[in-house]
């Protein structure tokens, strides 16, 4: 059994892809946090189960890693998947490549995806967003991984680095891939960023953790246009 640990708040555009893609193959918890759009609403409908954690609508790493270290801890699942609500663990055989995995944590490629529009159709997200540029490590997530075995993830703040503790064996070469689907059109991206500039907490902008919601709309669209102009195909 594969079990998968979501951190959400308001993401109604993006639950049902995030549903019609993991609950294809895995248990889906929702780790919902002060959410007041359809968020709960799709993911119940659509078979996940979701848990509430009250943040007081703040964008706190230290508490969502905290989260993302604990919330699997008791999981009986052969293997578990802890990913925010834009990021898509990938590939096209994902049971059978972790049937047979011999190691007991997967850090997939990580890619940032691109499109000029969000995706309208009602299939996978993947069917329209395929072209992406790589983030190299350790800028790559450790977000699969076997909770019978690893003791500790060790998150750091926004996950990226991690310290798993146990029987702790890493595969960097699953052919896995997670397509983080935070640049999908103009509107998406800046709408995105404005909320979570409202939600930023203090002790966020003390620590320099997710500074990039605090620029302007002209560098976060600087940095879209240089994304989607060096991205290639991914799927």
């Amino acid at each position: 059994m594969i079990e998968t640990y979501i951190l959400c708040n308001n993401e109604e555009r993006l639950m049902p892809y995030l549903m019609r893609h993991y609950g294809q193959f895995s248990k889906v918890i929702i780790l919902e946090s002060n959410s007041t759009d359809r968020t709960v609403e799709i993911a119940r409908s659509m078979g996940a189960e979701v848990w509430k954690y009250d943040t007081e609508d703040e964008i706190n790493d230290q508490w969502f890693t905290e989260l993302k270290n604990s919330c699997w801890r008791y999981s009986k699942a052969s293997w578990v998947i802890v990913v925010d609500a834009d990021e898509f663990v990938y590939h096209p055989y994902i049971t059978k490549v972790l049937k047979f995995c011999q190691e007991t944590v997967i850090c997939p490629k990580f890619y940032n995806m691109y499109s000029e529009t969000f995706p309208s159709t009602e299939g996978q997200i993947y069917e329209e967003v395929q072209i992406g540029v790589e983030q190299t490590s350790p800028k790559a997530k450790m977000n699969i991984f076997r909770p019978r075995v690893i003791k500790s993830m060790n998150y750091f703040p926004g996950c990226h680095e991690a310290f798993p503790q146990g029987n702790v064996k890493i595969n960097y070469d699953s052919g896995i891939k997670t397509l983080h689907m935070r640049n999908m059109g103009r509107e998406f991206v800046i709408e995105r960023n404005m909320r979570a500039r409202r939600r930023n907490s203090q002790l966020n902008k003390e620590r320099g953790w997710g500074v990039h919601v605090d620029w302007s709309e002209e560098e976060w669209m600087r940095i879209f246009d240089e994304g989607i102009n060096n991205a290639i195909k991914v799927i």
